[in-house]
């Protein structure tokens, strides 16, 4: 689903905390003159900055451009978000035939794109990562498709070889963890096995990128920094990004490297089950 429905509940969750914090302040200071707007204001104002806080974290981004057949950008495109057959979100491009879905729960989604005189076209398994932009770039092909018909032509998403929002970044995915010959252990051991930018410290319980001394490199789990290094079960974790250089600003202070964590959501791990189970029937 949209991460800004989950964030509907969060806010909600949010508000009635802080108004019994607020109004806990109040009691206890009773000499000091708080009105009940006052109270409210001062409640939503919170349950709104940790909202944010919270989406800013650990949600991800789609961005596309579609072009005709022979390059030139199509504006007015009907693009569909959905998940398997699900429609999350629909949207049409801009005049310079791009298009964007922001605040997106990380998992695999399906795009659409139709048309008039262009024949609809289906983009299956989208990846979206925490804090991390999904570029995909389509060409539709002219056909007799007509808007509302049925004939879809399907296609896989390719993610770039090269990406687009850091240069030496390495993205491992839950099946890249789950298929790994040494194992779903820890940190070390997943982020060693796949990328070839880090070497395990003697004590294998850190990580050396490109050189980089110990004690150098920052460790985010579900958007929040670990003092020292992250020790998330493998078997716990969804996704691990492993950036070796270039590290953004937002991070901090950071002279090594960044291994940013995201552990397994209940529901999203049934729901990946669910969905190898049905391509195994």
């Amino acid at each position: 689903m949209l991460f800004a429905e989950k964030m509907k509940d969060l806010t909600n969750y949010f508000m009635e905390f802080a108004f019994q914090f607020v109004l806990d302040i109040k009691n206890r200071f009773t000499k000091t003159k708080i009105n009940m707007k006052n109270l409210k204001q001062m409640a939503v104002l919170m349950a709104l900055s940790m909202s944010t806080l919270l989406s800013a974290q650990v949600s991800g981004t789609i961005k596309g451009t579609i072009t005709d057949d022979k390059g030139g950008n199509l504006p007015m495109v009907t693009v569909a978000l959905m998940e398997d057959s699900t429609l999350i979100s629909a949207i049409s491009t801009d005049n310079n035939g791009d298009f964007t879905f922001r605040l997106l729960t990380p998992g695999m989604y399906n795009l659409k794109f139709s048309f008039i005189g262009f024949k609809t076209m289906l983009v299956n398994s989208v990846e979206v990562s925490p804090n991390i932009t999904s570029y995909v770039y389509w060409k539709m092909t002219t056909g007799t498709t007509e808007l509302g018909g049925t004939e879809v032509f399907a296609d896989a998403w390719v993610k770039p070889i090269v990406d687009n929002n850091f240069s030496a970044m390495q993205i491992i995915s839950i099946d890249q963890i789950d298929h790994l010959a040494s194992g779903s252990t820890d940190i070390v051991k997943i982020a060693t096995a796949i990328s070839p930018d880090v070497q395990p410290t003697e004590d294998g319980k850190d990580l050396y990128m490109r050189g980089s001394r110990r004690g150098t490199n920052a460790y985010y789990v579900d958007g929040n920094r670990v003092i020292g290094t992250a020790t998330v079960p493998g078997i716990g974790i969804s996704e691990m990004i492993v950036l070796t250089g270039g590290v953004p600003a937002e991070y901090g202070d950071c002279t090594g490297g960044l291994v940013i964590i995201t552990t397994k959501d209940y529901k999203a791990e049934m729901r990946r089950k669910e969905i190898a189970r049905r391509k195994k029937e």
